[in-house]
């Protein structure tokens, strides 16, 4: 037998470009447990930036390029062979992740319909003209370093190594974590308005592409990611209501359920989706017809709140946005994970720093 030897400097020089972040499943409810770790859930866009001899790489979850979307990434600083799964934020003026915020400026950028942005008529949201703070990149998980793959190895590993590389600076955070605790965790995470959080286990391994339960995420109030199947337009408001579909296990879509559109949103989805009209139902059962009904190409992802299914249906559901970085391929019915929870142990003041440590900019 003889040892391989590896060219260092080739290691290095070309990272893989086809590499698909790791998702979370869905957790029946907060939990405690001391085989997880538990991280905020980030309001943005799911990213990973490279940094090799091509340069830097910052892509979106199918390789597009989001940097033509926030080019103030440019100026991100990465050792040299290191792949960094993570987010990109905008923060509103209380230091909180906010997605809109975070569309407002991606649907500014040039090039929109290359890579990751939907191509056709999206006009800037209501909230295009808030500039927001940011956008930044939140990274929480370490793939790569020294062009040697690190996702054999477990997460704890892999968190340690990336808080030892000292990355911090204003376009990129390195957030905590807090051990074991997952119940009061997210009492403390609601108390701030924030998204939720992801347990993850702490030695799991990460493996590209997949859905698992090693992650799990939960959230405040819960949400979904459905197909914009139709909506019902009202002459003097615009969209008012937003009509749900989830793929099924044969991909097609089926009706999900309502969700209410509030006014202040109406004109701008109803001008924004008028591009993907459509002449007939993409559901896979028949809907019954109602005044002001558009039917529309399934080709754009909502983000809805809920409070839970019943028959299959979402029930007051409520449209928050559109997602630029959607895929009809998400928007499915997720089952969730039951875990085992244990009393809690922390400290009751520990969840809140985790909190107001990892968040990139003071929360007022």
């Amino acid at each position: 037998m003889h040892p391989t030897l590896i060219d260092v400097g080739e290691a290095t020089s070309a990272l893989p470009r086809a590499l698909t972040p790791m998702r979370p499943r869905l957790a029946r409810r907060a939990f405690n447990s001391p085989e997880y770790i538990f991280e905020l859930k980030w309001d943005g866009i799911r990213a990973l930036v490279a940094n090799d001899a091509s340069g830097l790489r910052v892509t979106d979850r199918t390789g597009g390029d989001l940097l033509p979307a926030v080019p103030e990434l440019r100026d991100l600083r990465l050792p040299a062979g290191s792949v960094l799964d993570g987010e990109i934020v905008v923060c509103d003026s209380r230091g909180r992740p906010n997605y809109d915020l975070l569309a407002g400026l991606a649907l500014r950028a040039p090039l929109r319909g290359r890579g990751p942005l939907p191509p056709g008529p999206l006009p800037p949201g209501p909230k295009a003209a808030k500039r927001g703070r940011g956008p930044i990149f939140v990274a929480f998980d370490l793939l790569y370093t020294e062009g040697r793959a690190l996702i054999t190895r477990p997460l704890a590993e892999r968190r340690a190594r990336l808080l030892g590389l000292g990355l911090g600076s204003r376009i990129l955070a390195v957030p905590e974590h807090l051990d074991d605790d997952g119940e009061p965790f997210l009492d403390v995470v609601a108390e701030y308005g924030l998204e939720g959080i992801v347990a993850k286990r702490r030695d799991g391994r990460y493996v590209p592409g997949a859905r698992t339960a090693d992650w799990l995420k939960c959230h405040v109030t819960p949400r979904a990611d459905v197909v914009v199947a139709a909506l019902v337009i009202d002459g003097h408001r615009g969209a008012r209501t937003l009509l749900c579909g989830l793929r099924g296990e044969d991909g097609a879509i089926a009706f999900a359920g309502d969700a209410y559109v509030p006014p202040f949103l109406g004109e701008w989805l109803d001008v924004a989706t008028r591009g993907f009209a459509a002449d007939a139902s993409c559901f896979s059962t028949p809907i019954a017809m109602r005044d002001g009904l558009r039917f529309l190409r399934p080709r754009l992802v909502a983000i809805v709140e809920h409070a839970g299914l019943e028959n299959g249906e979402l029930c007051d559901a409520r449209f928050r946005g559109l997602r630029l970085d959607g895929h009809l391929d998400d928007c499915r019915r997720d089952e969730p994970v039951d875990v085992p929870s244990y009393p809690p142990h922390t400290a009751s003041d520990r969840p809140r720093l985790i909190v107001l440590n990892s968040l990139p900019f003071p929360v007022s």
